[in-house]
């Protein structure tokens, strides 16, 4: 039999700086309305955020991010998907992870579309993301593959099926002299 569901699985504490004021104000609003000091601040925060818009245009619409379009209950695809955002000024280290999960795709995403995640992966994997950036970019010169490797064995450890790695090429590029490149790129050079 499995424990029960606790009423709060996972919460954070939050330490706070409040001028006497302010914290008087905290006090009243809460006995006002009946609510702990935590279910004021969580419900100010929340009434914040839903007037906080990232819009975006594409030329031809506007886009519209809210939190809600980036909050996933996995961790990692919440990392992920705050790195996407421009207005989030991702760090150097976000867009590092980014870049590794794109390259590193079969781990991450349903298909090289690259628009659906594979959160039971991503809640593997993502909690060793760093370790496996390290690994990459230690080996990559010698075995390409090798968190890819890792990857897997760290997935087929958890019971679970994993990817094809590495995943198959689709085409090789065309390469000079075979059929498609008949000339040298330099002979359109006017100089």
């Amino acid at each position: 039999m499995g424990r029960p569901a606790s009423k709060n699985p996972k919460s954070e504490a939050l330490t706070i700086r409040l001028d006497p004021k302010t914290r008087f104000i905290l006090d009243y609003m809460a006995r006002f309305k009946g609510q702990t000091i935590t279910t004021v601040v969580e419900r100010a925060i929340l009434a914040a955020a839903a007037n906080t818009v990232i819009t975006r245009s594409d030329g031809y619409e506007e886009h519209h991010t809210t939190w809600q379009d980036l909050w996933d209950v996995s961790e990692g695809v919440r990392a992920l998907e705050v790195s996407k955002v421009p207005e989030l000024i991702p760090t150097f280290e976000e867009e590092r992870r980014l870049s590794f999960v794109r390259n590193h795709w079969p781990f991450f995403f349903s298909n090289e579309k690259k628009q659906h995640y594979l959160n039971h992966y991503i809640d593997v994997l993502w909690p060793r993301i760093d370790e496996f950036i390290q690994l990459h970019e230690d080996m990559k010169h010698m075995d390409y593959y090798a968190a890819g490797n890792a990857m897997l064995d760290a997935l087929k450890n958890a019971k679970l099926s994993p990817p094809k790695w590495p995943p198959e090429q689709k085409s090789t590029p065309p390469t000079k002299g075979s059929g498609n490149f008949s000339r040298d790129l330099d002979d359109d050079i006017p100089f």
